[in-house]
């Protein structure tokens, strides 16, 4: 047993001292180390570049909802000749709200058909129901225009946000 061992380290000896063998453990190391720290790297740039389009696109979105935001103020406003009484402020307010369905999508203009009169009848409600005159006159001239950032809402949900503004603004607190 021990020639084979003599026999095994002699040729390791010669292979190794004519440079045929395995390259030194610390090369390996070296090369290993080397390779991880490039994928590390190429991983921390990937992060960075993620987190930078995560930064980006919170700032486009804040600054959509801020451009959101003053055309809604922009558009909750007191007409120029305000109602005489609330039935007649409501009345404007439903032929607002109404108008201002049938100008959207044309999907929007036929879900707003259908069940039309009961879902007038129910603005008619809420109006009379808040029961201010000034917040009604807003919500008539409001609903007569169409803020840009609007555009892409589905019309039921710009109606939403263009009353409630309208609330907000000149409601009773």
């Amino acid at each position: 047993m021990n020639c084979r061992l003599v026999v095994l380290a002699s040729v390791l000896g010669v292979a190794s001292a004519c440079g045929g063998g395995a390259p030194p453990v610390e090369d390996s190391i070296a090369k290993a180390m080397t390779v991880e720290s490039k994928q590390q790297k190429v991983m921390d740039e990937a992060k960075a570049r993620d987190r930078e389009i995560r930064v980006e696109q919170a700032a486009q979105k804040k600054e959509q909802e801020a451009r959101r935001a003053a055309e809604l103020d922009a558009a909750a406003v007191m007409p120029a000749t305000m109602p005489a009484d609330l039935a007649t402020a409501c009345e404007a307010v439903m032929n607002a709200h109404d108008a201002f369905m049938k100008r959207g999508a044309e999907s929007d203009a036929l879900a707003w058909s259908d069940g039309r009169r009961r879902k007038m009848g129910e603005r008619r409600s809420a109006c009379i129901t808040q029961g201010s005159v000034e917040v009604a006159a807003c919500q008539a001239q409001a609903l007569a225009g169409d803020p840009p950032s609007l555009a892409e809402t589905e019309r039921t949900e710009a109606a939403r946000l263009l009353m409630a503004r309208c609330s907000d603004k000149f409601g009773k607190t």
